[in-house]
């Protein structure tokens, strides 16, 4: 079997043949028969056997055209938490001109995705779920597809090219909150979530009877039929900032707890992170989310 190793950046394109129990006992029949044929000089006996390696032949050759001109995307999903099972989307496409491709198996750190047809010159997508245990960069270059088509007598793989780069960020570990001072060793165990007039909308509530009329979001209602309030932030929401040097504990769970107070957070006031002599000025919303995210990925690799 060719070289593979269950670390991505290890792995080699080549191909990998495997025997399966069927396979043993078909291979065994034709060799007892051969010798029975060679024995007793019967013609009939002859005819079996070569007709056994006539359709090993085939099916071994229509095995390896199975496998031939595919080509495979792997699409990362926008957040990847160490510890956590993630969902890579796979796109694998057939490039032949007019065979299709059956049973095949893609395999890539531990997890598997079978796409049972592929037609001719045409793409297919599944999902599959791998998780990392380390933040950080990550890649993938090489994955494994294989398939016991066209009969369960031989598993062929070969090993697929890929171009899949991603940060892994730290796996989310819950701990008190830090106050809005930037104090991380003064710390509550909860916070209170301020809703107001004027800040940014967050999203679109049913109207109640009770909000004023100027939260009524006058062209979704009139689209809908029933009125459509409109739900804002605390635009008074006092900026918080993490500064991982007073947490406690070592430094993963410190970076653990971190990542857990801006998700909590930051999608409700201005976060803030402090990593050492490294400012990142608090800010509110996604994108910042995710660049705080980013810069605990790699803190301290």
């Amino acid at each position: 079997q060719g070289a593979y190793t269950d670390n991505p950046r290890r792995h080699t394109a080549s191909f990998g043949l495997k025997l399966t129990r069927s396979g043993g006992l078909y291979i065994l029949t034709t060799i007892l028969l051969g010798f029975a044929a060679v024995n007793t000089g019967n013609n009939l006996i002859f005819l079996i056997v070569s007709g056994l390696l006539a359709f090993m032949s085939v099916t071994g050759y229509a095995g390896m055209v199975n496998l031939q001109k595919l080509s495979l995307e792997m699409l990362p999903p926008e957040e990847v938490y160490a510890g956590r099972p993630a969902t890579f989307r796979l796109v694998l496409k057939n490039g032949k001109g007019k065979i299709p491709s059956f049973l095949l198996e893609i395999s890539s750190s531990g997890s598997t995705a079978v796409f049972p047809f592929i037609a001719a010159t045409c793409s297919a997508s599944m999902p599959i779920s791998m998780t990392f245990n380390e933040r950080g960069h990550a890649s993938l270059d090489i994955v494994r597809v294989s398939s016991a088509f066209p009969v369960n007598f031989f598993v062929r793989s070969w090993g697929l090219p890929v171009d899949c780069s991603f940060l892994v960020f730290p796996e989310p570990v819950p701990s008190g909150m830090p106050d809005s001072s930037g104090d991380g060793e003064k710390m509550e165990q909860g916070s209170t979530e301020r809703r107001g007039t004027g800040g940014e909308v967050e999203r679109i509530l049913e109207y109640t009877g009770r909000e004023p009329l100027k939260q009524i979001h006058w062209k979704l209602s009139a689209r809908s039929e029933e009125f459509k309030v409109k739900e804002f932030g605390d635009p008074a929401a006092e900026p918080i900032l993490v500064d991982i040097d007073r947490l406690h504990g070592t430094l993963e769970s410190r970076v653990s707890a971190a990542a857990w107070m801006v998700r909590q957070l930051v999608v409700r006031r201005p976060v803030g992170l402090k990593l050492g002599d490294e400012m990142i000025l608090p800010v509110q919303g996604r994108r910042q989310m995710m660049l705080l995210l980013g810069r605990l990925a790699v803190y301290g690799r």
